[in-house]
């Protein structure tokens, strides 16, 4: 992907040297109501097309309403006439991995760590991309690096985990984990990923029992995500409670209904507790949804 060699981009430029419309718009974007600069930058591209600072903001919206294509199309227009800056230049490559193309987004976010090698943010994207490309290792020293800047941030402690786990370190993984939960200790907003990854890593260690409270609290924290019901609803299965297993395993199935293993799942949960043409309908379902996998 070809950006122009200009490289930096001026957010910081004086109100005075911009329309009000642009600031009307950068006031919008860092507000609730970001979308609505969409139709003002809009408006104004159509009269001023050369405008590089109206390029970038739409770029960013692009990125915001999961549009990565049109986003990066706003970049490179606005590479033409101003320098991107090591956000703009993150931004653009997160629309790469989104397309998705991981080495074109970790080339970007390594140009945007050579501008700002001081912004946490800039190393934590890096982790995320590095640990989608199976680059476990580097991900950790990226996540790392990210926490020397800003400490105690949970995510980046939470994908340390993630890639420890990855890598079978599973003692490590369980001391991110929970260095990750203890950060969130008295948050009124909790993080739902350490706590389905260190319920994971239990059930993992057939210390199901020991699973549950966590996987509980992920439910909580992340109730519209299936992963932590499914697998509180196997810890309950695993230590002999059924019917709290059957409850959770529907509710995964509620929030991911096309996902085969759990109806493989819930069918043997049913047949435990004797309920046999439930569990035989769901078993059909495993059935099917396996062969349109497969076709």
């Amino acid at each position: 992907m070809a950006i122009a060699s200009v490289s930096m981009s001026v957010w910081s430029q004086a109100a005075g040297h911009e329309s009000e419309t642009l600031v009307r718009a950068r006031t919008l974007l860092g507000s609730a109501h970001w979308q609505e600069a969409k139709p003002l930058l809009t408006t104004y591209l159509e009269a001023h097309p050369d405008a590089g600072e109206a390029h970038l903001l739409m770029g960013q919206i692009l990125y915001r309403q999961g549009q990565p294509r049109p986003s990066m199309s706003e970049y490179v227009k606005a590479s033409e006439t101003v320098e991107l800056s090591a956000f703009d230049l993150r931004i653009f490559a997160l629309d790469c991995a989104a397309i998705p193309d991981l080495p074109e987004a970790e080339k970007w976010l390594r140009r945007a760590i050579d501008k700002d090698s001081q912004d946490a943010a800039n190393w934590e994207a890096l982790g995320h991309i590095q640990f989608s490309s199976q680059q476990y290792q580097s991900a950790i020293e990226s996540m790392e690096h990210a926490l020397q800047l800003a400490p105690r941030n949970v995510s980046a402690e939470s994908m340390i985990g993630l890639a420890h786990e990855r890598l079978a370190q599973l003692d490590e993984a369980e001391t991110a984990y929970r260095t990750a939960i203890a950060w969130q200790a008295g948050q009124a907003d909790n993080d739902a990923v350490p706590f389905t990854g260190l319920g994971r890593l239990l059930i993992g260690l057939d210390r199901s029992e020991e699973a549950i409270p966590w996987l509980q609290r992920a439910t909580k924290a992340a109730p519209q995500t299936s992963e932590p019901h499914e697998l509180l609803g196997l810890a309950y299965a695993q230590t002999g409670r059924d019917k709290e297993a059957q409850s959770e395993l529907e509710e995964a199935i509620r929030l991911r209904p096309d996902f085969a293993r759990l109806h493989l799942m819930l069918a043997r949960t049913y047949r435990t507790q004797g309920f046999k043409d439930k569990a035989d309908a769901e078993q059909k379902k495993y059935e099917r949804l396996r062969r349109s996998a497969t076709q």
